[in-house]
């Protein structure tokens, strides 16, 4: 299916659970917390929400049932997906398994398993039973904090995409065409500047992206590196700016700030 035809599926859905309310989209944005024209924007098929924690709840907010909020979910899905750039044909190809070894000879005899010569030793044996003991406990007791959580395979490791398509309303329409999808903490606050206190958005997905990064104000851990991204939900009276602004590199799960390769905010 073609963009346009994806988008304006979702974009009708949209407005038929509006319909069903009789609630206006001032009404509506109001309790999304979200601009009117934000809103009208999404129902008319003139763009995309970037995370579907919005649209989910929209359809709260028009009652619709579970059934109806799974089909908006695949519609959503599919119209974020004509947005991306088709998989790569050339992936890389899962490597040959190697040779297995050549059979024994009947003739030849096991080979006797022989150890390094410290090994041999009673004592070494007992004291790396000892060290094995203080390792397993050490693992038992440490539990990770309660108030960042990622998957195991996923934590500390972001993913750079190209080709998605971000419009900041911020900067005058401007569309981002890649970004850095990372782990962050829950409940994130977005501040209207790096060196603000001002609270203008939310992150509430414990996955997100950013597109660029800026020096700031110290943050608790004494870090100054900055992300610029889009919330999920903007703070009562701040909908003019549509949920864009920075948060701290402490609430990103990152082996290295700021993440290579990707682009300072003011280049």
């Amino acid at each position: 299916m073609s963009e346009p035809s994806a988008v304006e599926d979702l974009a009708a859905y949209l407005r038929q659970l509006k319909g069903k309310t009789g609630r206006s989209y001032d009404a509506l944005a109001k309790r999304l917390g979200v601009g009117k024209s934000t809103l009208h924007r999404y129902c008319s098929g003139e763009g995309v929400p970037p995370r579907f924690t919005l649209l989910e709840q929209f359809a709260k907010e028009c009652r619709a049932s579970q059934a109806e909020i799974i089909e908006l979910h695949r519609r959503w899905v599919r119209a974020q997906t004509v947005q991306l750039p088709e998989a790569e044909s050339g992936a890389d190809q899962p490597a040959e398994p190697p040779e297995a070894p050549l059979p024994p000879s009947p003739e030849s005899p096991p080979p006797a398993k022989r150890y390094p010569p410290f090994l041999r030793n009673r004592r070494t044996w007992w004291t790396l039973a000892g060290l094995a003991a203080l390792v397993m406990g050490a693992v038992l007791i440490w539990r990770p904090g309660q108030d960042f959580i990622a998957d195991a395979e996923t934590a500390h490791l972001c993913t750079e995409r190209s080709g998605v398509k971000h419009v900041d309303a911020r900067q005058g329409g401007h569309v981002w065409t890649r970004d850095f999808v990372c782990a962050n903490r829950p409940d994130t606050p977005l501040y209207v500047n790096v060196g603000s206190t001002e609270k203008i958005a939310v992150l509430d997905t414990p996955k997100s992206w950013f597109v660029c990064w800026e020096l700031g104000r110290v943050q608790s851990d004494g870090g100054r590196v900055w992300y610029y991204t889009r919330g999920d939900r903007s703070e009562p009276g701040k909908e003019r700016w549509e949920g864009w602004g920075f948060v701290g590199a402490e609430h990103v799960d990152a082996t290295t700030h700021p993440l290579p390769n990707m682009p300072r905010c003011d280049q």
